[in-house]
C-alpha cells in the first residue's frame, strides 16, 4: 500500500513503576522488555521514525542500543502517572518544532505488550490509510466476560448487576450476547488533528483492529512476565519444530 504520510511510532517507557521496578528493562526471555516494541516497529512498513519518551537514562541507553531514536528526556510534569495523551503530544510538538515537518499519523505503542508484531502496528496504521473518514485506530482485544455478567459490589457485600435485567434465560448462554472488544494496550494509531483538536489518542472517529488472545498480554506484574515467557517459549518450540 502507497503511503505518502509522515507516520512516527512513539513509545511511551517511563522509569516509574509500581508493581515491578523499572518494569521497561526487566528481562524477557533473554532481552529486556522494551527491547520487543522496538524490534516491532523497526519492522513495520509504514513507521519512518520510532521515537522513545522516556525519562530515565537506562531507558535511554539500551533503547539506543536497540536502535530506537531518544531526541529528549521527557519533561519532569509527564513522566508521572499522568495521560498517554500528554506524553505523545508532547514528543510530536519537539519533532515539529526541531524539524520544521508536519507528523500526519502517530502511533503509540507500549512496551508492556511484547507479543505485539509488526503485522498488528501495520493493520492500524492502513485502516487509516484506507479511510479518511476515520481519525484513529487501536488494537483491541475481545472480553473474556460478557458485561451482562458483571457486577457491581454494594455496601454490606450486596451485588448489584451492572446493567439493568436479570440474570437468566438467553442472557446465561454466551451465545446470544455481542461481541464486546476492550482496548489491550499495545497499539494506538491517530491522526495529528484528533490528537490536538479532541486531546485524544482514540478519537470519536475510530476503528479496531482485534488481535487475538495469545498476543494481546499486558505486562503488569511478574505473573504476567512468566506467562508471556511461556508463551515465547512455546511459539520457539512450535517454530523448531
Amino acid at each position: 500500500m502507497k503511503n505518502t504520510y509522515n507516520i512516527i511510532g512513539i513509545i511511551s517507557a517511563r522509569g516509574g513503576s509500581k508493581r515491578v521496578p523499572l518494569k521497561n528493562l526487566k528481562g524477557l526471555n533473554g532481552r529486556p522488555l522494551i527491547a520487543y516494541v522496538i524490534k516491532a516497529a523497526q519492522m513495520s512498513r509504514y513507521l519512518r521514525r520510532i521515537i522513545i519518551s522516556t525519562d530515565h537514562p537506562e531507558i535511554k541507553k539500551v533503547s539506543l542500543r536497540y536502535g530506537a531514536e531518544v531526541p529528549f528526556k521527557r519533561p519532569k510534569e509527564i513522566s508521572g502517572s499522568c495521560s498517554s495523551t500528554l506524553v505523545i503530544q508532547h514528543a510530536v510538538r519537539f519533532l515539529e518544532s526541531r524539524e520544521k515537518r508536519r507528523i500526519d499519523i502517530a502511533v503509540t505503542l507500549q512496551p508492556t505488550s511484547p507479543l505485539a508484531n509488526s503485522e498488528d502496528i501495520d493493520r492500524c496504521i492502513e485502516m487509516l490509510i484506507r479511510d479518511k473518514g476515520i481519525q484513529s485506530a487501536f488494537s483491541a482485544k475481545a472480553t473474556e466476560v460478557p458485561p451482562e455478567w458483571m457486577f457491581r459490589l454494594k455496601k454490606d457485600r450486596r451485588a448489584e448487576l451492572c446493567f439493568s435485567g436479570t440474570l437468566r434465560g438467553k442472557r446465561t448462554l454466551r451465545r446470544y450476547l455481542e461481541d464486546i472488544y476492550v482496548p489491550n494496550g499495545a497499539i494506538y494509531a491517530t491522526r495529528r488533528e484528533a490528537l490536538f483538536g479532541e486531546n485524544t489518542i482514540i478519537s470519536k472517529k475510530t476503528a479496531i483492529y482485534v488481535m487475538p488472545k495469545e498476543r494481546s498480554i499486558d505486562i503488569d506484574d511478574e505473573t504476567d512476565f512468566k506467562f508471556a515467557e511461556f508463551l515465547m517459549r512455546k511459539d520457539q518450540r512450535r517454530k523448531i519444530c
